[in-house]
């Protein structure tokens, strides 16, 4: 097959119709299997879970391939040239396209790249496999073909040698055995992956730490999604959209106009409104929109379709339904938890030493060591509520500054006084954030091991969600109170509860999007990273414990 076009993704093939057919055959993309030289486990995550991830590497990359696609066939120093010639070899089952195929006395393939010139073997092994298919078309030998890098703008010569060719069969090979087996390839951990657009989603070096294998890992490089959310809670405003640009509206006025380059998730409070060419625009550029209600109730996310990591959700279901794995995961998430109330505790009373606390703390050092032990989901759960209990019985006594409403407890459904209310306020926005980080990373968000499921409840973010209620939503609420940026104007009472108003809405967004762009020191690692980015740390690491990778999931705990 010869035209133009693009491949992405395997392409599965019927050889016959009817009863007894045999099994599609998969058609891999050419340039996939020569990425196996490079990194197999890359081959692995593009192919098997379907990864997309880019950098700024790959976007320049495909731009430099549309202005080359600009023109499809060009006469050039007596050189016939098409461009983007899709190609397929039925022997080796590929499928490919080839950049650049000119004749100038016989026909050869050009790939593109982007960089300086270099000697990559993976690199001659994706042109060769090219030639390989034209050949089957062409019904003639390729005796060379031709590399150019952008960066040097220079070619270099490649001649399709058997060596070269046998590796091509070799390499097909691998591929399909790495598909058949289902098992992740280990990971590099040495300079191919600096630059990598899969870092975040293979972290090399952090599997390898843990494993024993090799140093600390060096800070993460930051990703292309720097955070950023647009929160609406104007009652009765509009979310329209104006090219590339979202406009928000209050009739004919006009309260935001912002790039949506510059939106990296939406979220909407109450009676606000979107259109639907908003909602196009953000499904096709992967920006999830969450709901709440202004009491703080989670309604529910808009997102992009489900991931495509099925192998993942597997697993997932696998551990779920094994009572032992079930349990050992429930279990770090609630040590996760206690532990990190109970550094809450210590770090205020550094100041107060108060015994009250004091004594909480010794308490919940007991309940800690026994929930690491608990041999029934009953006892655990009864373990996490007494470390609760004992950590908001004190919690009151956290708050430095006078003010005209105590904490008596929690409270909640309505709640009945101001902190309660912006508790359940962060909480909401807090669970918001893990269940993105679960669907980013392809889980089943409703299917949790220590939370149960239950109809509409996105329990496996709030299994993750445990461990960063402390230092972050709780942490949020007394910060709030303690620097003076709340105050008793800030709520409101109705229907037998206590809300937060729009000025107090405003104050909580703004204080609990400090924290969680707020740089932190990874226990493990020794880098820093905002804590947002630990939400999808946490939840890569849980994947990969529940595909074997590692033994088991440690909960973020601060000192």
């Amino acid at each position: 097959m010869l035209c133009a076009g693009k491949i992405q993704g395997v392409l599965s093939v019927e050889e016959n119709s009817g009863p007894g057919r045999e099994s599609p055959v998969q058609y891999l993309p050419i340039s996939a299997v020569a990425e196996i030289l490079y990194c197999p486990r890359n081959f692995y995550y593009r192919l098997v879970e379907g990864a997309e991830d880019s950098n700024a590497h790959l976007l320049e990359g495909h731009l430099q391939e549309e202005r080359r696609n600009e023109r499809e066939r060009l006469v050039r120093e007596k050189a016939l040239q098409l461009r983007s010639v899709m190609v397929s070899s039925e022997r080796l089952q590929l499928l490919g396209v080839v950049d650049v195929l000119e004749e100038r006395g016989e026909p050869y393939p050009v790939e593109y790249k982007k960089g300086m010139r270099r000697e990559n073997l993976n690199d001659d092994v994706q042109l060769c496999a090219q030639a390989m298919a034209l050949e089957e078309h062409l019904g003639r030998d390729l005796i060379r073909g031709y590399i150019y890098y952008a960066g040097s703008h220079a070619r270099r010569e490649v001649y399709f040698t058997e060596e070269l060719r046998a590796l091509v069969e070799s390499t097909v090979r691998r591929a399909r055995a790495i598909l058949e087996s289902g098992a992740i390839p280990p990971p590099l951990a040495d300079n191919r992956c600096r630059g990598c657009a899969l870092q975040s989603r293979c972290l090399p070096e952090e599997i390898k730490y843990l494993k024993g294998e090799s140093p600390g890992p060096v800070r993460p490089v930051p990703g292309l999604n720097p955070g950023r959310v647009l929160y609406v809670d104007q009652q009765g405003a509009c979310i329209r959209r104006k090219g590339q640009r979202l406009l928000v509206t209050m009739e004919k006025e006009t309260l935001a106009d912002i790039p949506l380059c510059n939106v990296d998730q939406v979220v909407l409070v109450g009676g606000v409104n979107i259109s639907t060419p908003v909602i196009k625009l953000l499904l096709e550029s992967g920006t999830p929109v969450s709901f709440l209600s202004t009491g703080g109730a989670f309604r529910g996310v808009l997102e992009p379709s489900l991931n495509r990591n099925c192998i993942l959700r597997l697993a997932q279901y696998g551990a779920y339904f094994d009572p032992v794995n079930r349990l050992n995961l429930a279990r770090e998430f609630v040590r996760g938890k206690l532990a990190n109330m109970r550094t809450m505790l210590l770090r205020y009373n550094r100041e107060l030493h108060d015994t009250e606390i004091d004594a909480a703390v010794r308490r919940m050092a007991r309940y800690i060591t026994a929930a690491a032990g608990a041999g029934e989901p009953s006892l655990l759960l009864g373990l996490e509520g007494m470390g609760s209990r004992e950590y908001f019985r004190v919690f009151g006594r956290l708050i430095r500054r006078e003010m005209p409403f105590m904490f008596e407890g929690r409270n909640r459904r309505p709640p009945r006084d101001p902190v309660n209310a912006m508790l359940g306020y962060c909480y909401s926005m807090l669970m918001k954030d893990l269940r993105s980080a679960v669907a980013l990373v392809g889980f089943d968000p409703y299917l949790g091991f220590f939370h149960e499921a239950k109809y509409g409840r996105p329990a496996l973010a709030l299994d993750l969600m445990e461990e960063f209620r402390p230092i972050v939503a709780d942490s949020v609420v007394l910060t709030a109170i303690n620097k003076g940026m709340i105050s008793e104007t800030d709520f409101e009472y109705r229907l037998g509860g206590c809300f937060l108003n729009d000025t107090g809405r405003k104050k909580i967004y703004r204080a609990y999007e400090e924290r969680r762009q707020q740089q932190i020191t990874h226990p493990l690692f020794g880098y820093r990273l905002p804590y947002r980015r630990v939400f999808e740390l946490q939840a890569r690491f849980l994947g990969k414990v529940l595909q074997k990778e590692l033994d088991r999931y440690i909960p973020f705990t601060v000192r």
